[in-house]
């Protein structure tokens, strides 16, 4: 019988075989490095939230806003809006005799809809309860304030570290603390390095694309609006502060509005981990309120309602956001006790609403804000006259009311 002999693997010596597998790292780093580049490149051109390019181009939109123009594709100036802000603050010719602070949830809010050309919104994209009093206090810094004060209260304000925006300027609020409510705080400024990331960042890069698509292959500048405000393929900031949505995201389908509702329930924005109002947060809200009412201006809360299938989900999960269910009889405590008005609710119903007067999840369109929210005039009348403009926030679904215990929808 005919034995068998194994065949043994050829090896190459030491030196040749490390040779080989640098080799092929060379290639391979070859091939990924102009990808890595192009993505850098891409980032840093396009940049669609303005982390790069916004500080080229901030003053010439804070120029053109101050002269009265509206200004077209000034979403790419997102993470900037706190600069622009402070930038129109600090060379505006007058101060307005009324502004409005809050987050995006009520940036809709015009000098039209309030009947008034002394109004400016400061309203920024996420802001938290250090740009409520930070952007406040631009105006302190200026030597001059409003005299009326529209505060669009975010649940979140009242969250914890989980609900604050990292954009948002902690060195400006805690000098507001110190000077004008005598409280030390701890802050941490902001990283310079973390804009930096997003050069590299695949998930920019991916946002990046989407927009340029969107904009068939054109980066849109910021610039002077021509035509009508309503005809614009991009986000307008209006010379007000106030915005007006693309086209195309205002004319939606209602079956996307819808699935970008529902979409959004599965990360509720800064609610999924706010237990409760915290006591700390909620002490200072009412010092600054009652700050502000001690030098002579009026104060006016508005809670913006959220989309019928976000608020459905958080009354379902009542456990889960326990934190955003409680905001709204804390807010209604606060302002009873500092005889502030309240408009609006977080409950759509409510306010009469249904899922075709929102864009989205979290924002009313403002056709269905101006419903419920008059003009200021009327505003003024109703606060100097004791007025109750308050609602019945815990009214229910208009088919939920009669439901029997255990009903379901439909």
């Amino acid at each position: 019988m005919e034995k068998k002999t194994k065949r043994r693997r050829s090896t190459l010596p030491g030196p040749v075989k490390k040779l080989f597998w640098a080799g092929r790292l060379a290639i391979g780093a070859a091939a990924f490095v102009p990808l890595f580049l192009f993505m850098v490149l891409f980032n840093f051109k396009v940049d669609c939230q303005g982390y790069f390019q916004g500080d080229q181009e901030l003053r010439d939109v804070v120029e053109l806003m101050l002269n009265g123009h509206d200004v077209v594709g000034a979403e790419r100036l997102n993470n900037s809006q706190r600069k622009i802000i402070k930038t129109f603050v600090h060379n505006m010719e007058n101060v307005p005799a009324t502004i409005a602070l809050g987050s995006s949830r009520v940036m809709m809010i015009s000098s039209e809809m309030l009947g008034t050309d002394s109004f400016y919104n400061c309203a920024i994209t996420g802001a938290d309860m250090y740009d409520l009093m930070g952007t406040y206090y631009l105006f302190e810094q200026r030597g001059a304030v409003p005299q009326n004060i529209i505060i669009g209260v975010d649940p979140w304000v009242f969250g914890g570290e989980d609900a604050v925006d990292p954009r948002s300027d902690k060195a400006l609020y805690a000098e507001f603390l110190l000077r004008d409510l005598g409280i030390e705080t701890d802050f941490e400024t902001e990283d310079p390095t973390m804009k930096w990331e997003a050069l590299y960042s695949p998930s920019y890069f991916q946002g990046n694309l989407t927009y340029f698509l969107s904009a068939q292959g054109e980066v849109v500048k910021p610039q002077a609006v021509e035509g009508d405000v309503m005809a614009q393929d991009t986000e307008v900031m209006r010379s007000d502060g106030s915005i007006v949505y693309s086209r195309s995201f205002r004319t939606q389908p209602q079956e996307s509005v819808d699935a970008a509702a529902l979409e959004q329930t599965g990360n509720f924005f800064r609610m999924e981990y706010y237990e409760k109002p915290e006591e700390e947060r909620t002490e200072l809200f009412t010092k600054f309120v009652q700050y502000l009412q001690g030098k002579g201006i009026r104060v006016v809360f508005l809670l913006s309602p959220y989309h019928p299938i976000a608020y459905d989900n958080a009354m379902e999960n009542a456990e889960h956001y326990s934190g955003f269910l409680a905001t709204e009889p804390l807010i209604r405590r606060i302002a009873k006790q500092l005889d502030v008005p309240v408009y609006g609710s977080y409950n759509p119903y409510a306010m009469g609403l249904m899922n075709a007067d929102f864009y989205d999840g979290i924002h009313v369109r403002s056709e269905a804000l101006s419903s419920f929210f008059p003009p200021l005039e009327d505003i003024l009348y109703n606060l100097e006259n004791n007025i109750d403009v308050s609602v019945n926030y815990r009214k229910k679904a208009p088919l939920q009311e009669d439901a029997p215990k255990g009903a379901q929808l439909t």
